[in-house]
């Protein structure tokens, strides 16, 4: 499961279990823009990111990280990816 997907799901289960159509819409966002977040077609901004930490109580360092690290990944930028592991371990400290 992508880091998108997570914390959507993350979010909907923090305000009880709501729906994509409901959650699109606490987020200020279309339903299509919530599939295009899910399916990977779409990214989440970091804005984004920080809004849906807020709304789920949950740490945005945390996720953002987490984003950056899969998209490099994804982009096989072993470098960039390296560097994002080692600033996450620092802040897990």
């Amino acid at each position: 499961m992508s880091v998108s997907c997570e914390l959507l799901d993350a979010l909907k289960s923090s305000l009880g279990g709501i729906s994509d159509y409901r959650a699109a819409q606490v987020l200020g966002v279309k339903q299509p823009t919530m599939s295009q977040y899910r399916n990977d077609r779409c990214p989440l901004s970091a804005e984004k990111v920080i809004q849906i930490c807020k709304l789920a109580d949950l740490d945005p360092e945390f996720w953002i990280l987490q984003l950056y690290i899969e998209r490099a990944e994804r982009a096989q930028n072993r470098d960039e990816a390296s560097i994002l592991k080692t600033l996450q371990s620092r802040t897990a400290a």
